[in-house]
């Protein structure tokens, strides 16, 4: 990856100090107040992303084909607002005392993830749902030793102010698209048995992995599985909901065991099995979903890829 991507320009720093206010004064409001007040603001600016917004409504339709044209739009403006409700809770909950945060962000089952910690370490599996940043935040507040697996930004100022807050209680962050390979580093982590924490709910810029998602084909990382697979680590699928009160509920699933051989086809299977849990919450609370990914955009592209290579292709 050319090196021009990240450098820094004028207008990456002039869109940070607009961040940095922006992030300066939610985090002087009362927590609910900013909450509405940010998830109000981003429900008004669909009007600056037509195309992107048709497009969700769109992929909503696809995806949920017995749902009418308002439902289909209602989905799609609370899946938007959620991206404000994101931004405003993350500015809260990193400007807090870790005992402040406990009153706003729990975590149920917990034990799971201690157990697995300094035993046999594991995978975090997390989607873009309600808050994920929030259940990265939790765990180091819960006393976690943690890592993320997340995608660079192409403003390196932001990135690095996001960076910071992220790990503001701990922890650490592997770069998949700005790192000498990842793989390597995420396989150095987990063989010190510690937790590490992979999002794979978003289109893969480049990969062979083609997955059903929501009856379409869609290019998943196999990172998730691959990790899983070769160091023989648990994966622990993480929902989290939010309450009518607005308190953050973080809940760790029953860890799923990884197949006992490595080959490519066990690797897409137990890709397709993790896709499956997404496909689940998805059905289950649409809005919660980051719909603003474009999802499947590379499906012309693996439906293509199956057809000449049938034998990949996974039911």
């Amino acid at each position: 990856m050319a090196e021009t991507r990240f450098q820094k320009t004028p207008f990456h720093y002039l869109q940070y100090l607009a961040l940095k206010a922006f992030c300066v004064l939610f985090a002087l409001l009362p927590y609910r107040f900013s909450v509405w007040a940010a998830r109000t603001l981003m429900r008004g600016t669909t009007v600056f992303f037509p195309n992107r917004f048709r497009r969700m409504e769109y992929d909503i339709a696809r995806a949920f084909p017995e749902k009418s044209a308002q439902e289909v739009h209602q989905i799609a403006v609370n899946s938007w607002s959620n991206m404000g409700t994101i931004l405003a809770e993350f500015i809260q909950l990193t400007h807090m005392s870790r005992e402040q945060f406990k009153k706003h962000c729990r975590i149920v089952g917990l034990e799971k993830i201690q157990q697995a910690q300094g035993t046999t370490g594991g995978i975090i599996h997390i989607g873009h749902f309600t808050n994920w940043e929030a259940f990265g935040l939790a765990a180091s507040v819960y006393g976690m030793d943690k890592a993320v697996l997340a995608q660079r930004v192409d403003n390196p100022y932001i990135d690095d102010e996001t960076n910071r807050l992220r790990n503001i209680f701990g922890g650490r962050t592997f770069y998949s698209n700005h790192e000498d390979q990842p793989f390597f580093a995420c396989m150095r982590w987990l063989k010190r048995k510690r937790l590490l924490g992979i999002l794979i709910d978003q289109n893969a810029g480049s990969s062979e992995v083609w997955i059903p998602f929501m009856g379409r084909t869609a290019a998943f990382s196999p990172i998730t599985a691959l990790l899983a697979i070769r160091m023989q680590v648990p994966v622990f699928p993480v929902q989290v909901r939010r309450e009518q009160d607005g308190k953050l509920v973080c809940y760790v699933l029953d860890p799923l065991t990884p197949p006992a051989e490595y080959t490519p086809a066990t690797t897409r299977a137990f890709t397709k099995k993790l896709a499956e849990f997404y496909e689940a919450c998805l059905r289950e609370d649409p809005a919660s979903w980051l719909w603003a990914h474009n999802r499947w955009k590379r499906e012309a592209e693996g439906e293509k890829y199956l057809q000449g290579h049938p034998e990949e292709r996974v039911k």
